[in-house]
This record gives structure tokens, sequence and C-alpha cells, in this order.
């Protein structure tokens, strides 16, 4: 992969553009000359047009994790509080929506966020006020509380 220098003006300092390849003029040099080309040579700089500016290099922030989506159940009953979790429980035994969705779970070996029946009971044990305002969005972006 080609290493990519992101040109500065060094007072004030600005970025210039975005990080791309080293110029050809400018290839074999260290990167401690890169950093002030007008120390290393004031009238190559200023011939250039690169007076008061630098090349440094530029290693770009990782990409962020693939989301969740496939948890073991364990893991999935942690995105719930424990209090969320007995009141599930409680309610499963009075409500037969509440029952069929813990059913479904329970034959889940291991619960896809993604899947419209977990999706759809977990926004019901919102609805149902079982989860606070907003949780079953949480729960269902992964997110432990």
């Amino acid at each position: 992969m080609t290493q990519l220098y992101q040109r500065r003006r060094l007072s004030p300092a600005e970025d210039l553009g975005a990080p791309a390849p080293l110029p050809r003029e400018l290839a074999g040099l260290s990167n401690a000359s890169l950093a002030d080309l007008s120390a290393w040579s004031p009238e190559y700089a200023d011939q250039l047009g690169w007076a008061g500016e630098g090349f440094f290099p530029f290693t770009p922030e990782p990409p962020p994790p693939p989301p969740i989506d496939e948890l073991n159940k364990i893991d999935f009953y942690r995105l719930f509080t424990s209090a969320e979790r007995i009141a599930i429980r409680a309610a499963a035994g009075t409500n037969p929506l509440i029952a069929d969705y813990q059913d479904m779970l329970d034959a889940t070996p291991m619960p896809r966020l993604s899947d419209p029946d977990l999706q759809t009971g977990v926004q019901l044990l919102e609805l149902g006020g079982l989860l606070g305002v907003g949780r079953a969005a949480q729960i269902l972006a992964g997110e432990r509380p």
C-alpha cells in the first residue's frame, strides 16, 4: 500500500488538501526533512510553492467494526438490565404476546438483531412499558445498558 502524506501549512497550522501519495520531487526525503521543507531547502521550497509547508505521514483511522448482529443468548440477555429481564419474565406469565416472543427467543440458539421477529418483540416490550423509552433502539443496536 502506498504511504499517504498530508500536506500542511505550518503557521498557522492548516491541512492543505486531502492525503495523497508524496509528490515525486520529494521522494526519498526523510520524514524530518519533509516536516518543514523551508528548513530543509528554503530556495527549493519557495520555487515549488511549498514555503512554510510540510508533508506528514498520514495513517487513516481503521474502519469501525461491523455492527453486531448475531449474538449468543447470554450476550443478547446482557443487552437488558436485570430489572428489565425480571419484568419481561413476569409479564410473559400474563401476556400471551410476550409469552410467544419469549418462546420464539428460547427456540433461537443465536439471536440475530436484524431478525424481524426479534425486532418486533423488542419494540413490543418497549411499547408495553417493560423497557424505557428509547431502550428498544439501544438493544437492537447491540448497546449494553
